[in-house]
């Protein structure tokens, strides 16, 4: 499979949150042209793309991607993938009264091996990953801007690592998910994690068919967070639980119903920032 991409993106910010009366607040247009290939050759599989992205304020920045897997068992494959990246900042981040004009864009350096199983309907992957990130765009401290609660900022060197647990399987008429995630996000000039970002996180789920209707429960949690970059100010982990029930009325047409935070618990991912009730 070969994919060729040209891509434009235009974004203009108007009425800042400083201003009362509405005005133009800066505008950017960035232009990209990507080349992908996928293909099978036997037990191994490639995956290899490149993008050149060309922005109107930061200038050029090309990227790319080499991924392969080898199935070296009908029931087990090994994968293996290296990429980089780059963001620049939204005109939000920069000219909002949370925006630090002097941000430049963020790169990327990203690294992951996997090992997957799957037979006869049920499946399980180990994934060991690693980020480093140059000017990460973080929300920080005040200072760069005109609000007194916090301002957009770059973190000169930043990493994520970590190790993600994935599994699905069937017993019975009952599907069961579920996904666990170890994650050290760490400032590199500071050695303190990243603010609002947690070390731990788990997804479960199942689900059923009834009478035409297929129902479930989702279970989301979250380990501990820091909500400065100074690690001084914890916020506790917290689980949350839905509801899901969805029924195909046509082919092309399908009626869902949810009951979001089942227990109506009282979380935070930012301090003094309430999440949804029930």
């Amino acid at each position: 499979l070969l994919t060729f991409v040209l891509d434009r993106r235009e974004d203009e910010l108007t009425n800042p949150a400083t201003d009362f009366t509405p005005r133009l607040h800066g505008n950017r247009a960035q232009n990209g042209v990507a080349l992908g290939w996928i293909g099978d050759l036997g037990n191994h599989a490639f995956q290899v793309r490149g993008r050149h992205d060309q922005d109107s304020e930061f200038g050029g920045k090309t990227t790319g991607s080499l991924g392969w897997g080898w199935r070296f068992r009908p029931d087990w494959r090994v994968t293996a993938s290296a990429a980089t990246s780059f963001r620049a900042p939204t005109l939000y981040q920069r000219f909002s009264e949370y925006g630090n004009p002097s941000l430049v864009p963020e790169s990327g350096r990203n690294v992951e091996v996997g090992l997957r199983w799957a037979r006869a309907g049920s499946e399980a992957g180990l994934t060991a990953w690693r980020n480093n990130v140059t000017d990460l765009i973080n929300f920080g401290g005040t200072g760069a801007c005109v609000s007194s609660f916090g301002c957009y900022e770059n973190v000169g060197r930043a990493r994520y690592q970590g190790v993600t647990l994935a599994g699905r399987t069937t017993l019975g008429i009952i599907t069961l998910r579920g996904s666990l995630d170890w994650h050290d996000p760490r400032n590199l000039d500071t050695d303190k994690l990243l603010a609002r970002r947690a070390r731990r996180l788990a997804t479960f789920g199942a689900e059923t068919s009834w009478e035409g209707w297929v129902v479930g429960a989702e279970m989301r949690a979250s380990g501990a967070r820091f909500d400065d970059a100074a690690n001084t100010q914890r916020m506790p982990g917290y689980a949350v639980f839905n509801l899901v029930a969805s029924r195909r009325l046509t082919q092309s047409l399908q009626l869902e119903w949810r009951v979001d935070n089942l227990t109506d618990k009282y979380y935070e991912t930012a301090r003094t920032y309430a999440m949804m009730g029930r």
